[in-house]
């Protein structure tokens, strides 16, 4: 389940890298009275690749701390 998941964040990030490049070229915000910059100065402003992975990761040990006690458990039972 978890390589399902982090090929989706693979799939997220590429999805965004697109995203993020046809917006590039049109994105822009105002910085005084007439002048434009991009809106996103950075790919990883738009998309935070790393936070992602992390969360993934966490919901991983989530599941593991949330269980950690049923094997002990069974093994004692099965004895």
């Amino acid at each position: 389940m978890e390589a399902y998941q982090l090929k989706m964040v693979d799939d997220n990030y590429h999805a965004h890298w697109q995203a993020f490049l046809n917006f590039a070229a049109q994105a822009k915000k105002k910085v005084g009275k007439h002048k434009q910059k991009p809106a996103f100065s950075s790919f990883d402003k738009f998309f935070d690749y790393e936070s992602e992975l992390k969360k993934v990761k966490e919901k991983k040990a989530q599941k593991k701390e949330r269980f950690s006690g049923i094997g002990k458990l069974l093994r004692k039972e099965g004895a």
